[in-house]
């Protein structure tokens, strides 16, 4: 089954497009895929007949008659191959097991402390790798795609030296490396908030053909879909996002900048600021607490929160604005704040746009780098 992945033969080309189509209208009848490919119908009864053989798609039922027979439709197998989603997060790390249609099969997760050192880390998630194999049964995978906090060396798997992780020794991390030599399948690496936007474009509909994803918590970063195309960087570091100017001559940032995104909007901000106020608070405060002071000021995050992304929206002009972090879901005010200051900031007002809460929540960077799997053999 590899081998028909792995084929970048010219000869295999059509046979991979074709079976990309069936996997992405998820049903289909042989009459649309002849309107679609132009090919003899003795050619595409040979090529059905093929992917049929190798049990990379089977019939599944018929369509509505249009004035004789109904047409059989076609599906692809979904359990003929696997991948692996992982997301390194600052906080904790989720790895998933998903079948070809995007399904999750199993996961597992495991918070990232003081004593989670790259080589303890990454010897946790090859056992959660091969943990979820043996539960079911399966003998190989078709790759493993990571999701991780920047900045990352996409082309060559490499965690560079990420901020705020707990534990010491996350500075050129060759994951990737790592992950192909222990399972001998390809690992693609990228930016996690870029593989949750995959994820969401996949999840809702096709026709959100340019997506902003943004997250926010203990850092701020985003990810952009232009046209059903991930928009990459080179080195994958969504996080250059948390430092657009929002208040001139505003805080301190670490980036030796003042005024910076992310100086208002991380949770690290905003608990700084309430500490300058004599008021000592917890992450939990933030999420829970309503103590004035501490709901003044979510309510300027949110405000500057807002600009920030008012700014992406004037530069890259998204369909559709995915809003995802803790604060996003529980706090009721907050994102409609948020909401309120877009609307004030952005110049788009010929252009309707989509604001929305993420679908899939804390699975959707592991989906997507999943998903980034799948991609990778089609590009």
């Amino acid at each position: 089954m590899q081998d028909f992945f792995n084929d970048q033969s010219e000869k295999n080309h059509s046979k991979k497009s074709l079976y990309k189509y069936i996997h992405r209208k998820i049903k289909v009848s042989k009459a649309e895929l002849l309107k679609e490919f132009h090919v003899p119908n003795t050619t595409m009864t040979r090529i059905l007949a093929e992917l049929t053989d190798r049990g990379l798609i089977h019939q599944a039922g018929f369509g509505e008659p249009t004035g004789g027979r109904p047409p059989v439709l076609y599906e692809i197998v979904s359990e003929v191959a696997y991948m692996v989603g992982i997301e390194i997060a600052r906080t904790d790390v989720r790895v998933m097991l998903l079948n070809l249609r995007y399904e999750v099969i199993g996961q597992d997760r495991f918070p990232l402390t003081k004593q989670h050192t790259p080589q303890v880390t990454i010897e946790m998630i090859i056992n959660m790798i091969e943990t979820l194999m043996e539960r079911y049964q399966i003998s190989s995978l078709l790759g493993i795609g990571i999701g991780a906090v920047g900045p990352i060396d996409r082309e060559n798997g490499v965690i560079l030296n990420p901020e705020s992780f707990l534990a010491t020794g996350w500075n050129d991390v060759p994951l990737g490396q790592i992950l192909q030599k222990k399972f001998s399948v390809p690992v693609i690496l990228n930016n996690g908030a870029n593989t949750a936007a995959v994820a969401e474009y996949y999840a809702r509909n096709k026709q959100e053909e340019n997506i902003l994803y943004c997250i926010s918590g203990y850092g701020i970063r985003c990810g952009y879909i232009q046209e059903g195309r991930l928009f990459n960087q080179k080195q994958g570091d969504a996080t250059s996002y948390e430092h657009i100017i929002v208040e001139a001559n505003g805080r301190e940032c670490t980036c030796g900048s003042k005024g910076c995104l992310k100086t208002y909007v991380s949770f690290g901000a905003m608990l700084s600021h309430l500490q300058s106020q004599g008021f000592s608070a917890t992450i939990d405060d933030l999420l829970n607490s309503d103590e004035p002071l501490v709901r003044k000021t979510l309510m300027q995050s949110a405000n500057y929160y807002g600009i920030g992304i008012a700014n992406m929206i004037n530069i890259l002009h998204p369909d559709t604005v995915v809003l995802h972090g803790k604060l996003i879901y529980n706090d009721s005010k907050y994102y409609r704040e948020i909401i309120q200051s877009i609307n004030k900031h952005s110049c788009s007002r010929n252009h309707k746009i989509t604001i929305r809460k993420g679908v899939l929540g804390e699975k959707a960077t592991s989906i997507g780098a999943a998903i980034q799997v799948f991609n990778h053999f089609f590009e």
